[in-house]
């Protein structure tokens, strides 16, 4: 590690920046940053710094500038991606998230999700169930990428595929009444009534605001006071 790293001016601008005091973190980092401009990780730290206090512009700015400096820094693919969705820029949120993937590191896990969120936007249902099984397959842990597996499965109509990526999901969140929405509509597609009307019914006591699961209840069964 380099001397500048090592010295007493920059411990202690981490230790302001630690503390997370905002003013006084800011200050710290950019007075770091006019004596050493070509430090990416100073960069990151300040555009974490600003993104955290709502200026994604700047934060954005200072992510990009960390990027010249050295292409290859993952944490700043990553931040900047993120950083672009909050700003609404898909198609470049989109491109800092798959330059994240290519190099590999640490955060490339999450680039999957939300390159599978933003496809999903952008109605590019291939890509996004390609992203979405890669962190399914990789982060076992990371449940919400069966609800949207799940949802484009059966907008293919492949409902049987939905159905266990579903019922893992309400294993792990009982109280998702989306969820159990879902699944009525997946039983609904094989023609399996009496599981769909038992999944809509639970969609209902979870939520009684939901008007669809109290159609499809009013459907099935003639029953709308339900």
């Amino acid at each position: 590690m380099d001397s500048f790293h090592t010295g007493q001016e920059f411990i202690s601008g981490m230790r302001t920046y630690m503390e997370g005091d905002r003013e006084k973190s800011l200050k710290a980092m950019n007075d770091l940053l006019e004596k050493n401009p070509n430090d990416a990780s100073l960069h990151v730290l300040l555009g974490n710094l600003l993104y955290s206090h709502g200026t994604l512009g700047k934060s954005a700015e200072h992510y990009e500038k960390a990027l010249k400096i050295a292409p290859g820094m993952c944490q700043a693919w990553y931040k900047l991606g993120v950083c672009f969705v909050r700003m609404g820029k898909l198609s470049e949120a989109l491109n800092a998230f798959t330059k994240n993937v290519e190099a590999e590191c640490g955060t490339h896990v999450m680039s999957y999700y939300w390159m599978g969120l933003i496809n999903n936007f952008i109605g590019n249902d291939e890509k996004a169930l390609e992203s979405f099984s890669i962190l399914r397959r990789e982060s076992e842990e990371s449940l919400l990428a069966n609800f949207f597996l799940a949802q484009l499965y059966m907008k293919r109509n492949e409902h049987a595929k939905a159905l266990p990526l579903l019922d893992e999901l309400v294993k792990m969140s009982p109280e998702f009444a989306e969820a159990h929405f879902l699944i009525g509509e997946a039983y609904a597609g094989l023609y399996k009534n009496f599981e769909a009307i038992q999944s809509f019914r639970k969609a209902v006591e979870l939520n009684p605001d939901d008007k669809r699961a109290r159609m499809m209840l009013d459907h099935y069964t003639g029953d709308s006071s339900f």
